[in-house]
């Protein structure tokens, strides 16, 4: 996996996107490089009713990455900046074994992302059904002190492409998707989901 991910916090800033074209040739015309291409990244959240796991700022999500091959154990929090990531080798079987080990999904979904690396930070273009098109702006560190620092640097990058604070999303797509399926329940025969 690309050094841009490697890191224990994570600085991010999340856009709703009206046109992802008009971002995408943008990003192009600002070097942007392309990493993953039209990639489908299936997500399973799994919870255990022993932990404190239904916190919203704490996930453990397996992740499938097609076409571009790659496998994700991904656990977020306690704090919102913390995010860690290792690769797995095959995510349904790792969703099997914590099944195995008592844990329930509470969530499944698939979304469209491309990853576009500009400098040090990373952009990424995501399709959610029944959510819309967003922008998240990124870089990952393991130093927290620098979080500040970049944040700054990612509303400036945003900015320059267009992106305003009436535009900025402060809630995570795992929040987002459990918000829409408890409003709407005719969505679940499309995803997995599981009131605790």
């Amino acid at each position: 996996m690309s050094e841009h991910f490697q890191g224990k916090f994570e600085a991010e800033l999340k856009y709703h996107l009206q046109d992802p074209q008009k971002l995408i040739n943008e990003l192009k015309k600002a070097g942007a490089t392309l990493f993953t291409p039209e990639n489908k990244e299936t997500d399973w959240y799994m919870e255990h009713n022993n932990t404190e796991f239904s916190a919203p700022t704490i996930s453990l999500c397996i992740r499938k990455m097609q076409p571009a091959g790659i496998n994700l154990l991904i656990v977020k929090g306690p704090d919102l900046s913390q995010c860690e990531a290792v690769r797995i080798e095959n995510a349904e079987k790792t969703v099997s074994m914590f099944t195995t080990l008592g844990y329930h999904c509470i969530l499944n979904y698939t979304k469209s992302r491309e990853i576009y690396f500009l400098d040090e930070f990373h952009i990424t273009i995501d399709k959610l059904d029944n959510l819309g098109s967003f922008a998240e702006f990124a870089i990952m560190t393991d130093d927290p002190n620098k979080l500040p620092l970049y944040a700054d640097q990612l509303k400036q990058l945003a900015t320059e492409f267009g992106f305003t604070e009436k535009n900025l999303e402060k809630n995570n797509y795992k929040t987002l998707m459990l918000n829409k399926l408890k409003s709407y329940p005719n969505l679940f025969s499309k995803h997995v989901y599981r009131d605790n």
